[in-house]
């Protein structure tokens, strides 16, 4: 009995620490695999550039996104997933490490706009 209830715990840490893993397991519709509805969309990109300013996103990422107190949103290497879908889901749910939710203030659209801004600053 006792090792069944050290797995649990070890599954529940787990769960935690991914928060795509979280928002499937509560229900979410977006999965990793999630295109971004508006990738590639000027007026979108535009309008995620000047939610990151409203945000206050750059004050963890910089301005220009290179990072700084926050993570680098502009080279490959993410921790919670690069695709549009785990960038969604980190920007909605947040991080255990210090990134906050996001889905008590923006509008799903608004996400997916800052997400096609981060996208469009990428390097390849």
């Amino acid at each position: 009995m006792k090792r069944l209830a050290v797995i649990r715990h070890l599954v529940v840490a787990a769960l935690a620490l991914c928060p795509v893993a979280v928002a499937q397991a509560a229900g979410d519709a977006v999965t990793p695999a999630s295109e971004n509805p508006l990738a590639g969309n000027a007026e979108a990109i535009a309008a995620g550039g000047e939610l990151f300013g409203k945000m206050n996103c750059a004050g963890c990422h910089g301005y220009d996104l290179t990072g700084g107190m926050g993570p680098d949103l502009t080279d490959p290497v993410w921790t919670y997933g690069g695709k549009p879908g785990d960038i969604y889901l980190t920007i909605a749910k947040g991080t255990p490490s210090g990134m906050p939710r996001w889905d008590d203030k923006l509008k799903p659209n608004e996400i997916w706009q800052i997400v096609s801004y981060i996208q469009s600053k990428a390097v390849h």
